[in-house]
């Protein structure tokens, strides 16, 4: 009997890590402002960069568990740096650093 109990504890927990917690929400943020960006509506794009700031300021102790500190500084860099190109307006550095950020975020949640 404990030993079923066992197994199917541990066959819970195990279960539960395949999934990538909170790499969602980031995507959906990223693929949110890509959209944006290709309506050019510069508006939308600025809210979109502030709230992946956002959402990086409410899952930062998570990707701190997972990513490295180098993996996680990077993404706070690159969500500045795109933040301050939507400021711009300048289209060529926002796809630059979105890639950026994108790569970032796959990195950190690649285990």
């Amino acid at each position: 009997m404990a030993k079923r109990s066992l197994f199917f504890v541990l066959m819970i927990l195990l279960s539960g890590c395949t999934t990538k917690i909170g790499e969602d929400v980031f995507i959906t943020q990223v693929d949110e402002l890509e959209l944006a960006l290709d309506q050019q509506d510069w508006n939308q794009i600025t809210h979109y960069a502030e709230e992946l700031k956002t959402v990086y300021q409410d899952e930062k102790w998570k990707i701190q568990l997972i990513g490295d500190e180098g993996e996680y500084e990077g993404l706070l860099e690159s969500i500045n740096k795109l933040i301050a190109a939507t400021k711009e307006k300048d289209i060529k550095n926002v796809r630059m650093e979105l890639a950026s950020t994108k790569t970032l975020i796959e990195d950190i949640y690649s285990l």
